[in-house]
């Protein structure tokens, strides 16, 4: 006797097919291999920090942008007395401006960052430094996610240990994602940026 595939059954198929698409758009594509490994380090053991951290490409902004994206933001003269790559840059992010970075590799071996921060003028009791990270699912939809925000200090300091993988949809193993770091003032303020910290764990 032959099967027949009855309408309600058809439905139900078809929901769960759809389903499955809408699930897949936000998570990331499974690798052929892990992030490229680089090098680290206890970059900030002087200030009581003993993980290891390797430096996010082009975040001394020693030549420049380096691939960052400025939007009412500038590379200018000074930074943290704390400098681990004796540069003296930074990025400063204008009240209305944004900074981003370039796409950086990150999977589950990359659980945390911190960078230097300092905001320089124009703020007040409500400002802050929002931190987001933004990224692409399979099917091409740009998401972005607030990790943090960092509150004035009045001098350079530290930002709190921020969620990396963590934050981000990285369910099955072995899967990577190429995403970005947003950085935008909250409620005025010009605030300057650098060195990116990130703690590669599992190396």
């Amino acid at each position: 006797m032959p099967y027949i595939i009855r309408p309600r059954r058809v439905r139900n198929i078809l929901s769960a097919i759809l389903g499955s698409a809408v699930l897949l758009g936000a998570v990331p594509a499974i690798a052929n291999a892990a992030c490229p490994k680089s090098p680290s380090s206890k970059l900030l053991a002087a200030l009581g920090d003993t993980s290891e951290y390797g430096l996010l490409t082009g975040s001394s902004f020693e030549s420049g942008a380096g691939g960052w994206s400025m939007s009412n933001a500038e590379v200018v003269s000074g930074n943290s007395s704390y400098d681990v790559d004796g540069g003296s840059f930074a990025a400063l992010i204008k009240s209305n401006g944004s900074l981003v970075s370039p796409e950086f590799c990150v999977s589950s071996e990359y659980p945390t960052f911190r960078f230097f921060a300092r905001e320089l003028s124009g703020g007040n009791l409500l400002s802050s430094l929002n931190v987001s990270l933004r990224f692409k699912g399979i099917l091409g939809l740009t998401q972005t996610v607030t990790v943090g925000q960092v509150k004035p200090s009045g001098s350079w300091a530290l930002s709190p240990v921020l969620r990396l993988s963590s934050a981000l949809p990285l369910w099955m193993p072995g899967s990577t994602l190429n995403v970005k770091l947003v950085l935008t003032p909250n409620f005025g303020g010009n605030w300057a940026v650098a060195d990116v910290f990130i703690d590669p764990y599992s190396r």
